[in-house]
C-alpha cells in the first residue's frame, strides 16, 4: 500500500475514531444500543491505526 493511501485510511480510522467520543460526549447517558455502537466506532478505529502502525514497522 502506498504511503499516500496508508495516511488517508489512517486519517479515516482516527476520524471514525474520535466520531464515537463525540457521540459520548454529545449525549452522556446513551441506550444499550448506543452504547455498544459507539464503543464498536472507537475499537474499530483504534485497531485500524495498531494496524496500520504494526503493518508498517514490519516492512
Amino acid at each position: 500500500m502506498s504511503p499516500a493511501r496508508e495516511n488517508q485510511l489512517r486519517f479515516i480510522l482516527v476520524f471514525v475514531a474520535l466520531y464515537g467520543c463525540i457521540l459520548f460526549l454529545i449525549r452522556p447517558d446513551p441506550t444499550r444500543a448506543q452504547t455498544i455502537f459507539r464503543f464498536a466506532l472507537i475499537g474499530t478505529g483504534t485497531a485500524g491505526v495498531v494496524w496500520l502502525h504494526v503493518r508498517r514497522s514490519d516492512t
